[in-house]
């Protein structure tokens, strides 16, 4: 998630909910619409190293299927759901979250900064002593 939501301190309730918002979207893109690799074994080079053996990418979502361990019902609500996303808004989506988040911690950045920097006196008008 901190790919996502990056390294910020999120402490307010409005921060919760953004994050709680990437947090279904990101999921939603992970698990529909991004194909990944698994290990599935090693094996042994020409010159005797070792070497992972992966799969065909796929994404959890196709994995799922193909497991086999889902009722038709449960399949048919799942494949209703992935044709109902909608990449290109998801992606605008996360990117406005993002923007959102960054700028409610950047307010709360330049404030802090604002209260540790040392108060310098006025020093105008002050005439100095010379000995």
């Amino acid at each position: 998630m901190r790919s996502y939501g990056f390294y910020h301190r999120y402490d307010t309730p409005t921060e919760l909910n953004l994050l709680n918002q990437l947090w279904a979207l990101v999921c939603d893109r992970l698990n529909y619409l991004t194909p990944t690799k698994k290990p599935t074994s090693w094996t042994t080079d020409q010159i005797g190293r070792r070497k992972r053996l992966y799969d065909t990418p796929a994404t959890p979502y196709q994995r799922l299927l193909a497991s086999g361990i889902l009722n038709p019902a449960k399949q048919a609500e799942l494949a209703a759901y992935k044709t109902s996303l909608k990449p290109a808004a998801m992606a605008h989506q996360i990117t406005d979250i993002q923007t959102e988040l960054t700028r409610l911690a950047s307010l709360k950045t330049q404030r802090l900064e604002h209260e540790a920097r040392p108060a310098i006196p006025n020093l105008t008008g002050i005439r100095r002593r010379v000995s």
